[in-house]
């Protein structure tokens, strides 16, 4: 109605306002059967060769992820708003709107997607729940266009800026505001990032920098994690209970926690509380076993999962461990988990032909060197 009214009032009072026709070109309104599309396979006046897919790719790649990103998060608003025990297929949404997109190009559209305000407005107007809705709305759409473009054409660009602000108003949550200050300084760092890089270029960049972001201040707040308590036992020995993971972003602070010259002699390292995460954990507990063993001091690994076992024996070309670097194996307490790091499952007592002959008495020294 408001869009009506103003478009009324700009042509009754003759006031020189910009309208869609002016924006889009006369053409675009002239409707009737002019403004149906016509099939074609591949347009005459674009050349099809290299040059041109090297242009296209780039923009096509752009479009596609900002498109399936912004279906897939009003998928999951509308889910929440609606709350109907009901959750939206993803699977379904991406191939729906990639052969949609496929199909309209064909015909010399534009590929679309999820529109958040309009979806909002939808919902709250009742009409969420069926999918005649989003049916309806393109077919009086492109009624509209077909039969009543001219008047179209003629509505000021300025109420329908007007319209957009009243939908950005009703679909921003003003309530996140009152979380600036609450939140961590990462996530509150985040959300200005994603946000300056959308509105400066386009939210395919913006995902991509926000989730580079998150995963390197996840890594680093992680790597501050890693602690360890010491205890002192018989016959000279000291033992490390980790507790944090390790992985490569904590081999600093992992190598930190040990003093290889001043430790006794036997050395046991609990890793009850701790997970290995990769390559570079396993090489961090090689490399500190070398330390102590290049001082004549022995290292006990416990609690470490058959896969850290296996992993740690393959990294010796002998395929043995040295006789300063120990594994004791409980099947009772040692904790089952994998490692992000590309190997072969073989079975649990031969990896490449290394027999895995690990002890299983963890109050009993087993042999220096697994054959």
């Amino acid at each position: 109605g408001a869009v009506v009214l103003s478009t009324i009032v700009a042509k009754w009072t003759k006031v020189p306002v910009k309208t869609l026709s002016d924006v889009a070109g006369a053409a675009t309104f002239t409707g009737g059967w002019s403004v149906l599309p016509k099939f074609s396979l591949w347009p005459s006046s674009v050349p099809f060769n290299l040059e041109t897919f090297k242009i296209v790719l780039p923009v096509a790649v752009t479009m596609a992820a900002v498109g399936v990103i912004e279906s897939l998060l009003t998928m999951q608003l509308l889910d929440g708003m609606v709350d109907d025990g009901k959750r939206g297929s993803t699977r379904k949404e991406c191939v729906g709107q990639g052969a949609g997109n496929i199909v309209s190009g064909l015909f010399g559209g534009i590929g679309g997607c999820a529109l958040l305000g309009q979806s909002i407005i939808n919902v709250k107007s009742g009409g969420g729940v069926s999918r005649w809705s989003g049916m309806s709305m393109a077919t009086f759409l492109g009624m509209g266009i077909f039969a009543a473009a001219p008047l179209l054409g003629q509505v000021p660009v300025a109420s329908l800026v007007g319209v957009m602000l009243l939908v950005c108003s009703s679909t921003f949550s003003w309530s996140s505001l009152r979380l600036i200050g609450k939140i961590p300084t990462l996530d509150a760092f985040v959300i200005g990032l994603v946000s300056l890089i959308t509105v400066q270029y386009d939210l395919a960049q913006a995902v991509v920098a926000g989730t580079i972001a998150s995963a390197l201040g996840f890594a680093w707040k992680q790597s501050t994690k890693l602690t360890a308590t010491t205890t002192f036992g018989n016959n000279d020995e000291k033992c490390y209970r980790l507790e944090g993971p390790l992985f490569f972003g904590s081999t600093q602070q992992f190598q930190s926690l040990f003093d290889c010259q001043n430790d006794p002699k036997n050395v046991v390292l609990d890793f009850a509380d701790s997970r290995v995460m990769d390559h570079s954990a396993l090489e961090a507990i090689h490399n500190l076993a070398d330390a102590y063993g290049s001082v004549g001091k022995t290292i006990c690994l416990r609690r470490l999962s058959p896969d850290c076992t296996k992993l740690l024996t393959r990294m010796n070309q002998s395929g043995k461990l040295p006789p300063y670097e120990i594994i004791e194996s409980d099947p009772d307490t040692d904790p089952e988990y994998g490692l992000a790091v590309n190997y072969n499952h073989d079975d649990d007592t031969n990896v490449n032909g290394v027999n895995l002959d690990v002890n299983t008495d963890a109050d009993v020294a087993p042999e220096p060197a697994m054959a």
